[in-house]
């Protein structure tokens, strides 16, 4: 396997650099008035986002340690503590609900642990059987994990809502997550039993179920102010969409959508955009993780990212944005 990676990296890395990338947006996207009540959305890199509303904050799954791409196919990569209290301390997260982790590959979960310890010490992780059972003993928060296989949504059922708070609730949707390269999917599985120790390579932090999660900001008689969906893999539908009764009685404000691999599918993103009717559409997992948050993390990209917003132009009329690391979006609650 990690022969495999590194394999992967010689052949595509140089080819990579040839793919041009779109203009991405920086700093903060104003969408709503100053004191106007507004959902804002911080992007962390990778999976990882803020999104939050007054004193309700729910994260995702952020990635901040960014092992090389010759490190993980070569050598045991961990948890970089240094970086990830360097970068999450710049935010105030203490109050955080709920940390959503989509799967549990390392570049959504390795860092988790020492977030929802040191910075989101109240927040529940919601995530599969897998990503319980990989934080097993030894990340002192597996008890934390609040397990979503058996309440998640599709297509033509709905999931149920886990109510965080007041004011926001989540529902988890079964995904999946697309393959790699040439079909190929790596660091496939599950987990049934808890690890006693961290995970030491790459390959060992095993995929396990995907979800995607619809997150609703709540008025105070229970009504949808606000709708965010979220994803943090590629998947081929109808795996990932949303129930239609819900999107009926409202469709999606911003999705956050993930253009990396959506080669190895089809019908992406134009089947989510068809399901969700976003007004808006934010790309996230798009850049060179194997950088440091303060490297150039554009340099090497392996995704056509022209093409495929070519393709969302295609179906979505309304804007959309691919953000660097940190860009802040506000958005008005309507």
């Amino acid at each position: 396997m990690r022969s495999l990676v590194l394999l992967l990296a010689v052949t595509l890395l140089p080819a990579g650099c040839l793919i041009p990338v779109s203009p991405g947006v920086s700093g903060t996207v104003e969408r709503a008035a100053p004191g106007e009540d507004a959902v804002t959305l911080t992007y962390l890199g990778v999976g990882g986002w803020i999104i939050e509303r007054g004193g309700d904050q729910i994260l995702t799954g952020p990635l901040f340690s960014n092992p090389s791409i010759v490190a993980t196919g070569l050598t045991p990569v961990r948890s970089d503590t240094v970086a990830v209290d360097r970068y999450m301390g710049r935010y105030e997260v203490s109050r955080a609900l709920a940390i959503l982790v989509g799967h549990a590959h390392y570049d959504h979960l390795m860092d988790v642990p020492r977030v929802a310890r040191r910075h989101a010490p109240r927040a529940v992780i919601l995530g599969s059987e897998t990503v319980k059972n990989t934080l097993g003993t030894w990340s002192g928060v597996a008890d934390r994990v609040l397990l979503v296989d058996d309440i998640a949504g599709t297509v033509e059922e709905e999931g149920e809502w886990i109510g965080l708070s007041p004011g926001v609730r989540v529902m988890p949707l079964y995904s999946h997550h697309a393959a790699h390269f040439e079909g190929y999917n790596l660091y496939q599985g599950a987990l049934s039993r808890p690890l006693d120790g961290e995970p030491r390579w790459a390959s060992e932090w095993l995929d396990g179920e995907t979800y995607a999660f619809l997150i609703d900001f709540l008025a105070p008689d229970g009504g949808v102010d606000f709708r965010v969906y979220y994803q943090d893999a590629v998947c081929a539908a109808p795996r990932g969409l949303a129930p239609e009764s819900v999107i009926r009685e409202r469709p999606v404000d911003v999705a956050i959508i993930v253009p990396a691999t959506f080669d190895q599918v089809e019908w992406h993103p134009e089947g989510l955009i068809q399901n969700l009717e976003p007004r808006s559409v934010i790309l996230g997992h798009w850049e060179n993780f194997f950088r440091s948050p303060d490297g150039d993390t554009r340099s090497v990209v392996l995704t056509d990212m022209r093409q495929f917003q070519a393709r969302l132009d295609r179906v979505h009329r309304g804007e959309s944005w691919m953000p660097d690391l940190w860009t802040v979006f506000r958005f008005p609650v309507s």
